[in-house]
């Protein structure tokens, strides 16, 4: 009667409210009920199940289709579909896992999987090799998830049997599927053969901005008072933004902190990217900021990548500038040093002479030249032999070019038999011989103006150029070669079209004693001369060393040679320097002998 009373009482309370109170029915059927679903275990029908499983990769998407049939005759179906584009073995692989993973859901123990991938198939069977890693990583999963099973066969069946799986695997751009059952449609971000990924920002502890978060952040600095002053400094225009730092610029922009390996794909990509043209260092400086990007050494790192830059190297352009002071090379007595050249072709002239064999003399610039039908290593032994020894006796060295003509046996031997050196300029290197080089320049002047167009008579006007040249006035000695070589000037034909005092003044006795006093003060004549022409070199190597750009290079290093020899077939995109190669041994002032990397020696002597 109490609680009937209270549960009246508590009735008639919960009126005023608009709430009546319902008892509560018999809870028998309930308890029953609960019993059944919480206490007792199915047990999972016997038989085996079979997994149907297709799968499809195209341009309209990559799915998979999976058919599961219980024992009793129960169908499930899934539909699944990728985002990442897939090969068709890796989606029929990617059915076959979760038409495993379904079966072993819904409590299989013994299941068939059919499909009608006969790779993959034969693969799980162990009839194929699995060649591609891919793959084999793929049916090492498989046969993992087989292990949870206590029975897994596989078999392939014809595609007409598999029709139901395939046309799940192509549920969304398939228009005549039509079912009335529930289709479970699952959608995959990526492959399950991959490996979870998490993107994440991780800064190390050698990091530039680790010190200026964790001042931001927890107002940690240094104990030293000037570290703490300079990172106080630093972080003034540096804020915090979500998760990254950003430096605030004096435009007002803020530029995002960039960390050391995030720098260098930065330059990388500006500098040879797929919108890049290897440009400069400061043209790069300026599209980093503008872009947004900081970090302490954006100038000195941009200029360090753009400097070592491979094919920026075998592309750059020539320096003309010296790169080691000026090396005079001082004659001091005639006909002590010549210089060889050969110059040609020229148009044919009689006796079929197209080429002209030239040698100078270092300190007196006197010139012997013959014209030549022909350049070989005889004509070359014979020229010297008769223009130079038979006239001016042996001297101390010829210098040459690397011209098969001239580095060749026969010549060498030639020079070692009547006691003298033969000397090589430096490869590409015509300064080495630049006596021989302003020789030709003057023959070349001379015929160009004495011979108009009458081309074909260079040969005959080749004696008159000689002469011209050998009768003028040379700055760098203060006399004329043939002064230098006689004692006196030559008579030259103006004297005698309009007579000069000395032909009008004329005694044959008094100029035999005059010239007897010229050889007697010849040598005095050239001493004067060679101090002149020390004076001149000194002035010009004053010049010279003014627009020096040093560069010293030393053994073993590393060096780039230019391209002489282009490919024919790169045109105008061919590249303008060759290598790298090693300098092996330094011959003399920025002149070096040079191997490949591998080893191999490269024949004669570089310079600079």
């Amino acid at each position: 009667m109490e609680v009937s009373g209270r549960m009246v009482k508590w009735a008639v309370e919960l009126s005023e409210y608009d709430i009546q109170y319902a008892p509560r029915p018999a809870i028998k059927a309930q308890i029953l009920a609960d019993f059944i679903a919480e206490g007792v275990t199915l047990e999972t029908a016997p038989g085996v199940w079979e997994v149907y499983v297709d799968g499809a990769a195209s341009k309209h998407g990559d799915g998979a289709g999976v058919v599961v049939r219980t024992p009793l005759g129960v169908v499930h179906e899934i539909a699944i579909r990728f985002r990442a584009l897939k090969t068709n073995n890796a989606a029929e692989y990617e059915a076959i896992l979760a038409g495993m993973a379904t079966a072993k859901d819904l409590g299989a123990r013994t299941i068939r999987v059919l499909s009608d991938s006969s790779l993959a198939v034969n693969q799980l069977n162990g009839a194929f090799d699995a060649k591609e890693d891919a793959l084999a990583h793929y049916m090492e999963r498989v046969k993992q998830q087989a292990t949870t099973f206590e029975a897994v066969t596989y078999v392939q069946i014809p595609r007409e049997e598999n029709m139901h799986a395939d046309a799940l695997s192509k549920l969304e751009t398939t228009t005549n599927f039509e079912s009335t059952r529930l289709v479970t449609v699952q959608k995959e971000e990526e492959e399950t053969n991959q490996e979870p990924t998490v993107n994440t920002t991780q800064i190390a502890e050698d990091d530039w901005r680790t010190p200026i978060i964790r001042f931001l952040q927890d107002g940690v600095v240094p104990e030293d008072a000037k570290e703490a002053w300079a990172l106080r400094q630093k972080a003034a225009r540096c804020t915090i933004i979500g998760l990254d730092l950003y430096r605030r610029s004096y435009s007002g922009t803020y530029l995002k902190c960039i960390g050391n390996d995030e720098a260098r794909n930065i330059v990388r990509e500006l500098h040879e990217g797929m919108c890049a043209m290897h440009g400069g260092a400061r043209n790069m400086e300026r599209t980093i900021l503008l872009h947004g990007y900081y970090w302490p050494r954006v100038k000195k790192d941009t200029k360090k990548y753009v400097d070592e830059c491979n094919k920026c190297q075998l592309h750059a352009r020539q320096h003309h500038l010296p790169s080691t002071e000026f090396q005079g090379n001082l004659s001091t007595w005639p006909f002590a040093q010549w210089g060889v050249d050969l110059l040609g072709p020229f148009p044919t002239a009689k006796g079929k002479r197209k080429y002209i064999i030239v040698a100078v003399d270092y300190f007196t610039k006197w010139i012997e030249a013959e014209a030549l039908a022909s350049i070989t290593a005889h004509q070359v032994t014979r020229f010297l032999k008769n223009n130079i020894l038979a006239r001016y006796g042996v001297p101390n060295a010829f210098i040459f070019d690397h011209g098969k003509q001239f580095d060749c046996a026969e010549v060498i031997d030639f020079c070692d038999q009547v006691g003298t050196i033969a000397r090589f300029a430096s490869v590409a290197y015509p300064q080495a011989n630049g006596q021989a080089e302003a020789a030709n320049k003057s023959i070349l002047h001379g015929l160009h103006t004495r011979l108009g167009d009458a081309k074909g008579n260079w040969a005959d006007e080749l004696n008159k150029v000689l002469w011209a040249h050998r009768t003028t006035y040379k700055v760098a000695t203060g006399e004329t070669p043939f002064a230098l070589t006689y004692g006196t000037d030559a008579v030259i034909p103006i004297e005698v079209t309009f007579p000069a005092y000395r032909v009008m003044a004329y005694n044959e006795t008094d100029n035999d004693e005059a010239r007897l006093l010229d050889l007697e003060l010849a040598q005095e004549r050239r001493e004067l001369a060679a101090i002149k022409l020390a004076a001149t070199k000194a002035q010009v190597a004053k010049y010279y060393n003014a627009k020096l750009v040093p560069h010293k290079l030393a053994l073993g290093d590393q060096v780039l040679r230019r391209n002489f020899r282009p490919d024919p077939k790169h045109g105008k995109l061919a590249s303008t320097w060759e290598g790298p190669y090693l300098i092996r041994e330094v011959v003399g002032a920025n002149t070096f002998k040079l191997s490949e990397l591998g080893g191999n020696k490269i024949p004669r002597t570089w310079n600079a």
